[in-house]
């Protein structure tokens, strides 16, 4: 019989170099792969998100027989903002029976708030047109002009994104019945719908 007790168990440096070697190295190969799914996941977040609220929007005015806009805001709803840039949030709101009229702006005092949107970090979200997007009783677009929206992630926290081969921007597109499709952009794509 051998005696092992004065034998040690464990790695030799050697080993233990080569084990870390190894694990540096898919570091180094996984992370940014990691990176890129996390900024991927960001732009569909933000995609399926506005897709949601269109389309929550839409159906409220089918069930409620009424006008129902959707507009972006900048301060959690309390006001529209104007323009082109949903990132930093957007609200749905409709107003009493007999009181809508088309493209108006939410008022605290006589609308009724049925959806708000915070702000999406690290994407932008640009409509291709400032006017309040609005659906009529039977959900189509009022005016009937289609509209356009695209998503992209954006690496700093001001400006618009940009379409790359390894975070591609959506894009999203609503025609004058209402209803929405989805496209991917290609690298390179402009994330400012025209």
């Amino acid at each position: 019989m051998t005696d092992t007790r004065g034998h040690q168990r464990g790695f030799s440096l050697l080993e233990l170099m080569i084990t870390l070697s190894v694990a540096a190295i898919l570091l180094v190969i996984a992370v940014p792969s990691f990176r890129d799914l996390m900024h991927r996941n960001q732009v569909s977040a933000a995609s399926n998100e506005l897709l949601a609220s269109v389309a929550y929007a839409r159906t409220e005015a089918i069930t409620r027989g009424q006008l129902v806009s959707m507009c972006p805001s900048t301060d959690n709803g309390a006001t529209c903002a104007g323009g082109t840039t949903f990132e930093s949030g957007w609200i749905v709101y409709t107003y009493p029976a007999g009181a809508a009229s088309v493209g108006k702006d939410y008022d605290s005092a006589k609308s009724i708030l049925l959806r708000t949107t915070t702000a999406r970090a690290g994407v932008s979200v640009r409509a291709k047109s400032s006017t309040v997007i609005t659906f009529g009783q039977q959900g189509q677009l009022k005016p009937t002009t289609p509209l356009v929206f695209a998503t992209c992630y954006r690496g700093s926290s001001t400006g618009v994104g940009e379409s790359t081969g390894t975070v591609p921007g959506t894009q999203l597109d609503v025609n004058g019945s209402g209803s929405v499709t989805s496209k991917s952009l290609a690298a390179g794509a402009s994330c400012t719908p025209s």
